[in-house]
């Protein structure tokens, strides 16, 4: 065989063994995206219990201090889920024992279910309501072996509206508060059209407009790359490995089948989840709507940096959300 030739098979050859092995070395790096992004974040605990530490130096972690304080006076609820996962939340009645205001705190990504309690505080000491902190799956004492990213989750959250109405009556009105994975499970629950009429309003903190344009922004922020067919890739493994739809997880493409006033809050300088994010979703609504864009703060820090205002503007949405002065406060602050 001329020599010519035996060159010419040499490097096909070796130009399919480079092939296979980047083949193989994007697949692993795929499958390790999908494993880090939808796996468990800790392992459920044996039960709940406080922190060995709360930093104190924020409202965050003053309202966690609160809550384990007074954990006597929490109730344990539990409730299984439409795919058999036994979830968990905290629940905390009004003072007033009769009223129908009811609040749902939605927690985000790898945080536990007590640091929504400052929000607890805010909504109890201004407005008399129940509390209900959802364990969302994956988190807390709820089982899981993957997060839900509000796709999954909006479901238990109609569950646990049900389950409210069970515990306290058919006549209660619900409003939904959640910030960064909690604001979007906050969105698709309002949007998903299964939603009970016993819910009232929503308040959407930090929320993503689309799970798989928050990948691709988060990995062309820390890989400075990014190739579309990569999250394909990504995306055909979670669906196979969890039974995970990426692209149906999109706040944005059904904020338009809202029917209760929206109020929606994000910091300017949130590197995480950009801020234009919220901006896309309040475009889509077409309910009466409201965006607070706290100038300065980062991921989930607008109460903490702006108690204030955020508290005005949850008073205001309180106290208007079944009023016609709503419509006067529909638009951007």
């Amino acid at each position: 065989m001329p020599t010519g030739v035996i060159l010419i098979i040499v490097i096909i050859v070796l130009l399919l063994l480079a092939a296979g092995l980047v083949a193989v070395l994007v697949y692993s790096a795929a499958l390790r995206t999908a494993y880090r992004i939808f796996s468990r974040p800790a392992p459920r605990p044996p039960y709940d219990k406080s922190p060995l530490t709360i930093d104190q130096n924020t409202i965050y972690g003053r309202g966690q201090n609160w809550f384990y304080s007074n954990r006597m006076n929490v109730l344990d609820w539990q409730m299984t889920a439409f795919d058999g996962i036994k979830l968990y939340a905290y629940y905390l009645p009004a003072e007033k024992k009769e009223t129908r205001n009811v609040v749902i705190l939605l927690h985000g990504y790898n945080e536990a279910p007590s640091v929504m309690a400052a929000y607890a505080q805010l909504h109890m000491q201004k407005h008399d309501c129940h509390i209900l902190i959802p364990h969302l799956r994956g988190h807390g004492m709820s089982e899981g072996k993957f997060v839900g990213y509000g796709l999954f989750d909006s479901q238990d959250i109609v569950m646990w509206m049900q389950y409210l109405e069970t515990r306290l009556g058919p006549d209660l009105e619900i409003v939904l508060h959640g910030r960064s994975m909690g604001a979007a499970t906050a969105i698709m629950t309002a949007g998903s059209g299964i939603a009970p009429n016993t819910l009232t309003g929503i308040i959407a903190d930090s929320s993503f407009d689309a799970l798989d344009l928050l990948i691709a922004y988060l990995y062309k922020r820390d890989h400075r790359f990014f190739v579309r067919p990569f999250l394909t890739l990504v995306s055909s493994i979670v669906l196979k490995r969890f039974g995970f739809p990426i692209e149906k997880d999109s706040p944005v493409s059904i904020a338009a089948n809202i029917r209760v006033p929206v109020l929606l809050f994000h910091g300017t300088e949130d590197s995480l989840v950009p801020s234009s994010m919220s901006e896309n979703v309040y475009d889509r609504v077409r309910s009466p709507k409201r965006i607070c864009l706290i100038e300065g703060a980062k991921h989930c820090c607008a109460y903490n940096d702006a108690p204030e205002k955020y508290s005005s503007e949850i008073d205001r949405f309180r106290d208007s959300i079944s009023d016609n002065e709503w419509q006067r406060l529909i638009g951007k602050a």
